[in-house]
């Protein structure tokens, strides 16, 4: 899938078949771009149907039927997933096609990747490599880092159901940024945005932020008889004593903001480390599962490690103390 970087304005290109060769088609082109990130967690709440807007595509004169948009950055503000629509129309006759983009964020700036790399800008020099390269490597190397640690580096909004335990806390597989809302099977325990908040305390990130907590220090000290005449729960129905405010076996919804608020050092640097390794032509060889290759006077072995985490050994280790366990979220 296609991607552009947050606050950026990428370029999404698109080729026009008829008859099962690219074509010009016969007049202007334009994309209808919608926000299908589908996810409840974000506010205000967007609607897949509802287009962001309709952007007029420039014909790119290298050869037949190349288009190309340059994305605003007013739709790029953001994590999230697009839709985009091509129309045109073609020997009179009406066509469309259907593409989709992520916009997300990169582990490490492209600028400063092509000082560290000693990437050419000019492409005649030795060591050029083109944006779209640049970017492919850097996905490359992002996707390498979730898989091993299990954590996404970046802010986004996402919605996730666990269970308690019957603590005054509750953990999360991924860190919390800040809570929109939160339900205890399905009925609305607090509703951030809208100031609602229906358990008589306050609900905040636990010091790591791979969870919730309860401060009952900070308790809203109302009696049952206010909930009851506003229409609102009794935070007394959630009360489990000595058993601690997320009552064991209930299910958890939390809808909010996860991630964090920028990418730290050792990610950054794992990104480019992992960057040098897609570009360096002996890793073909591990992807191919070589274990071991020898000439008269040479050899070399992978050491099954190799496959167990990113394929990088320094990369490994930096990255240690970013890698989290699987717990049971749905």
């Amino acid at each position: 899938m296609a991607e552009l970087y947050v606050n950026s304005n990428g370029a999404i290109r698109q080729k026009i078949y008829w008859g099962g060769q690219p074509v010009d088609a016969d007049g202007s082109v334009t994309v209808t771009v919608y926000d299908v990130t589908q996810d409840p967690a974000i506010r205000p709440i967007v609607s897949p149907t509802v287009a962001i807007g309709t952007y007029a595509a420039t014909n790119l004169e290298t050869d037949n039927g190349n288009y190309e948009l340059v994305m605003p950055f007013s739709v790029t503000s953001r994590s999230r997933k697009l839709k985009l629509v091509w129309s045109y129309q073609v020997s009179g006759n009406a066509g469309s096609n259907i593409t989709y983009v992520d916009v997300v964020t990169p582990y490490v700036n492209v600028s400063e990747a092509i000082d560290a790399l000693g990437i050419g800008v000019d492409p005649s020099d030795e060591n050029y490599k083109s944006y779209e390269e640049l970017m492919l490597a850097e996905k490359y190397a992002r996707k390498l880092i979730e898989n091993y640690t299990n954590d996404l580096f970046y802010l986004y909004d996402d919605v996730v159901t666990v269970y308690g335990a019957g603590d005054d806390s509750i953990q999360t597989l991924y860190k919390i940024n800040s809570l929109h809302e939160l339900y205890a099977n399905d009925i609305l325990l607090i509703d951030e945005p809208n100031n609602i908040n229906n358990t008589g305390y306050s609900v905040i990130p636990v010091s790591s932020g791979y969870g919730l907590k309860i401060d009952r220090g900070d308790s809203i000290n109302r009696d049952n008889t206010v909930y009851l005449a506003n229409g609102m729960v009794s935070p007394t129905v959630y009360d489990m004593g000595f058993q601690g405010f997320f009552q064991k076996g209930v299910s958890y919804r939390v809808q909010g903001k996860f991630g964090w608020d920028y990418v730290p050092d050792e990610v950054s640097i794992a990104t480019i480390e992992l960057m040098k390794d897609f570009f360096n032509k002996d890793t073909q060889w591990k992807h191919k599962y070589v274990k071991s290759i020898s000439t008269f006077d040479w050899q070399f072995e992978f050491d099954p490690q190799v496959y167990n985490g990113t394929g990088n050994f320094f990369v490994d280790n930096i990255l240690s103390n970013y890698v989290i366990k699987q717990m049971l979220v749905i």
